[in-house]
């Protein structure tokens, strides 16, 4: 990742530079005449050299449309692109650094790995259990996706109905992402500020604040299912199932978090 930034602002030193025409760097990156144009004038492409009227691109400028495609396929937006490749936002390229280094599994993979069938992915994808980067056959999965399918395979195996948990995921996806929106303005506006624009000091940061946050809502998920379960079965006969969700209640739910 940080290959990808620097080929923004680093500049191109051979013994032998080749320039092109604007139409031979179409040709060589596969990017239409237009696109480059409006590349360049978003700031995204270096200005290229003048020989009289005509422009001259460099290798330099290939380098620089390979890394604007590889962030756009990591699902950034050319606004994004344009922030992450400046100085004063180590915020993006840590987190850029966090989707670019984990997203290496197609579906094929992934269903190998974790024994679902890919159907069932793509339904875990549109209930939004899984955000893949990319799309079609160019999608790919993070690795953790691998522990969260097992998750649900365990759920099915125990009798729940696949369009049950699909509904249930959906209900959650929805709501969490106004959650996670809020908790994305908490820390811009009170933690962001007070520190540095170091990108390995905001990596620390982020993985401790992270870790934290999903052990509080584990633990808060847990300790509310059992809560309301037993008030569920206040009046029930099942004595077996309030003995084991009083047992339950009694202990405590550790959720180990652990940065690889």
């Amino acid at each position: 990742m940080a290959d990808i930034v620097l080929l923004f602002t680093m500049r191109a030193m051979t013994l032998r530079v080749v320039a092109m025409r604007v139409e031979e760097l179409a040709s060589e990156s596969g990017v239409s005449v237009d696109t480059i144009r409006y590349y360049q004038g978003m700031g995204l492409l270096d200005a290229p050299a003048r020989d009289g009227r005509t422009a001259q691109y460099r290798p330099l400028h290939l380098d620089q449309l390979d890394a604007v495609r590889q962030l756009a396929d990591a699902g950034f937006s050319l606004a994004q692109i344009k922030q992450l490749t400046s100085d004063g936002t180590p915020v993006l390229k840590v987190l850029a650094d966090e989707m670019l280094g984990k997203t290496t599994m197609t579906k094929t993979e992934l269903a190998e790995e974790s024994g679902i069938a890919a159907p069932l992915i793509d339904l875990a994808v549109t209930s939004g259990l899984l955000e893949p980067v990319g799309d079609g056959d160019e999608a790919r999965f993070p690795d953790q996706a691998v522990a969260m399918l097992a998750a649900g395979r365990t759920l099915l195996e125990a009798g729940i109905p696949f369009d049950r948990l699909a509904a249930l995921a959906t209900r959650h996806a929805t709501g969490i992402e106004d959650v996670v929106e809020e908790a994305i303005e908490l820390f811009s506006e009170y933690v962001r500020p007070g520190h540095p624009d170091d990108p390995g000091d905001l990596s620390t940061l982020f993985e401790l604040l992270l870790a934290h946050t999903t052990r509080l809502v584990a633990q808060h998920f847990h300790q509310t299912v059992v809560a309301r379960a037993l008030d569920h079965l206040e009046d029930s006969e099942d004595r077996p199932l309030l003995d084991a969700l009083a047992a339950t209640s009694s202990r405590e739910l550790i959720v180990s978090t652990e940065w690889r």
